[in-house]
This record gives C-alpha cells, structure tokens and sequence, in this order.
C-alpha cells in the first residue's frame, strides 16, 4: 500500500488524514477503543498506568481516567526534560502544566517506577500489522521503553492508521499489543 514512500511521507499522509477528523469522531472512537483497553488482560493486571495528554486528534486516552481511578489504577503523565521523557504520577488534571511542545505535563515529584505491574499506553503516527510502529520523530518513546523493558506495551490508533507494513529499524521499540476501533493486534 505505502511500500515506495518514505516513513515520512507515511506519516505525513496518515496525520494528514488523522487532521481530518471532526472533533465528535474522536469522540466517538477514542471510547470506543478506551472500552477495548479496559477488556485486555494487560490493562486489567497492571497497577500503574501510563497514559499521554491528547493531541491533534490522538485517541483520547484520558477517557481511561474514571475506570482507572475506580480499578485502584495509578495514573501517569508524560513530562519532557532535558529531551528525555519520564511519566509522573498524577492525580486530577490540575496537576497538570504547560510543557514542551505546549503539552500538558505533570508538576509533581513522583516518578514512575516501570516493572512488569506497568502499562504503557503510547500513541503513535502509523502502524504495521506486524505491530511496526512510527511516532512523531522524537524516538521519545523508543529511547524511554528501550531503558524499561519490563513494562508492558500497548499503543492505540484509528483504524486508518494501520497499513499492511513499515519500514522498521532496530531501534524501533514495537508494542505488545495495538488497539483501534476495529481490530486488536497482537
């Protein structure tokens, strides 16, 4: 499908398409995968959880939020500094400050502590069946999982979002598990 563009040219389209999406859709779909997350044994056994502030139409995983808090779940946020990415723990959404990029990032202390009881849930710009995955650019996430091997990986998308195939590199850190409204990939 994409096999003679570049991986940037993969993103810029997929995003492009991404851009594209009314902001009920996102709605709409972001639930709809959130309640698949909530059925996966990964999200149902771990403790801690890792979610990301959304953006330009990235799946809403704050919507995971209440089920969390209820399940006794420990939530964290991603925080950039010094171009590297940690997550803190966070409590209500006023913890919250402006970060890099202009995205919402945690204030606190508490830094998260990955092991096997941890669910990192990452976005992505496009996917593989093969659970390939291309970010944004930043290997924020490849730099940050390859030092924490012990948590588990799920990433979330829009249907559109996955292709047949990627060019991947080595240090391209591919999710246990992908889930998008329509499909789970693992």
């Amino acid at each position: 499908m994409h096999n003679n563009l570049t991986k940037k040219e993969i993103r810029k389209k997929v995003l492009n398409e991404r851009s594209s999406l009314k902001i009920e859709e996102v709605s709409a779909l972001s639930k709809a995968i959130c309640e698949r997350i909530i059925c996966t044994s990964q999200y149902k056994t771990c403790k801690k959880i890792a979610i990301y502030y959304p953006i330009r139409n990235e799946v809403d995983v704050i919507k995971l939020w209440e089920d969390a808090i209820l399940s006794g779940k420990m939530i964290y946020l991603p925080r950039i500094e010094d171009g590297r990415m940690s997550f803190y723990r966070v409590t209500n959404m006023n913890e919250l400050k402006p970060g890099a990029f202009d995205i919402p990032e945690p204030k606190g202390t508490d830094e998260l502590i990955c092991d096997s009881e941890t669910l990192i849930i990452m976005p992505g710009s496009v996917f593989s069946e093969k659970r390939d995955r291309i970010g944004y650019g930043g290997g924020f996430y490849d730099t940050y999982l390859s030092t924490n091997p012990d948590c588990s990986k799920l990433a979330v998308c829009y249907d559109f979002q996955i292709v047949e195939s990627l060019p991947a590199e080595e240090f391209d850190i591919k999710p246990d598990i992908i889930i998008s409204e329509n499909r789970i990939i693992n």
